[in-house]
C-alpha cells in the first residue's frame, strides 16, 4: 500500500509541476459571437460616400500639340509643387488618359483638358497661383577676407557694423622758389584759345 501510495503522490507531483497557469484568451477569439449574433440583426452596410476625384490635386503647366491631334501635357501637383508629370496622347508612360484638349480662343489660360486616372474621368486647367515663378533664394554674401583683393565681379560689401571714416586729405604748401601749380578752380576760368 505504501507503494501504491508514493506512486500516487509522485504522480501527482509530477502533474503539478508540468500544468500550465491558465492564461486570458485573445478578444478576437470571440469576434465571431457578436458579427454572427442569430439575436440581433446585422449593421447596415456603410454608404458610399462622393469618391475623391484624384485630379483635383493636379493643375495644367503646359500643352503642347504634337503633330496632328496628339498632345503632350504638363501636370503638376497642387499639394506637392515639386511633383510634375508629363502625359501623351499615347499614353503609355503615364497612368493618366488624354480624353481631349479644348482651347479658348484669344486666352492661353482657359485650356481645359479632359483625363482620364483609372475609372476616374476629370478635367484639368490652369492654375495662375502655381504659374507665378518664384524668384531664386538669394545667396548668402560672401565677406572678403582682410588682406587679399576683392573678387571681380562682385559688388563690395560693407561692414553693418563698421562704419568707415573718410580720411583728411593734407595738401603740403607750396615751397619757395618752385611753381604753383594750377588749381582745377583757376583752370575753368582761363579762356581758351583757339586754334586755326
Amino acid at each position: 500500500m505504501k507503494i501504491q501510495l508514493t506512486s500516487l503522490i509522485l504522480l501527482a507531483a509530477g502533474g503539478i509541476a508540468t500544468a500550465e497557469l491558465p492564461h486570458k484568451v485573445p478578444l478576437q477569439s470571440y469576434s465571431s459571437l457578436w458579427n454572427n449574433s442569430p439575436f440581433t440583426s446585422k449593421p447596415p452596410p456603410p454608404e458610399a460616400g462622393p469618391t475623391k476625384n484624384p485630379l483635383e490635386d493636379y493643375a495644367l503647366i503646359g500643352v503642347s500639340p504634337i503633330g496632328g491631334n496628339k498632345y503632350r501635357v504638363s501636370l503638376i501637383n497642387k499639394k506637392q509643387p515639386d511633383e510634375r508629370i508629363m502625359v501623351f496622347s499615347d499614353g503609355k508612360n503615364s497612368d493618366f488618359t488624354i480624353r481631349g484638349v479644348t482651347r479658348k480662343a484669344g486666352d492661353p489660360l482657359g485650356t481645359v483638358v479632359s483625363l482620364q486616372y483609372g475609372s476616374v474621368t476629370g478635367t484639368v486647367a490652369y492654375d495662375e497661383k502655381l504659374l507665378t515663378l518664384t524668384p531664386p533664394a538669394a545667396a548668402p554674401a560672401v565677406q572678403p577676407t582682410p588682406g587679399r583683393p576683392p573678387i571681380p565681379g562682385m559688388p563690395p560689401q560693407q561692414n553693418a557694423g563698421q562704419v568707415r571714416q573718410p580720411r583728411p586729405r593734407v595738401v603740403p604748401p607750396p615751397t619757395p622758389g618752385t611753381p604753383q601749380q594750377i588749381q582745377p578752380a583757376q583752370q575753368q576760368q582761363r579762356p581758351q584759345r583757339r586754334r586755326n
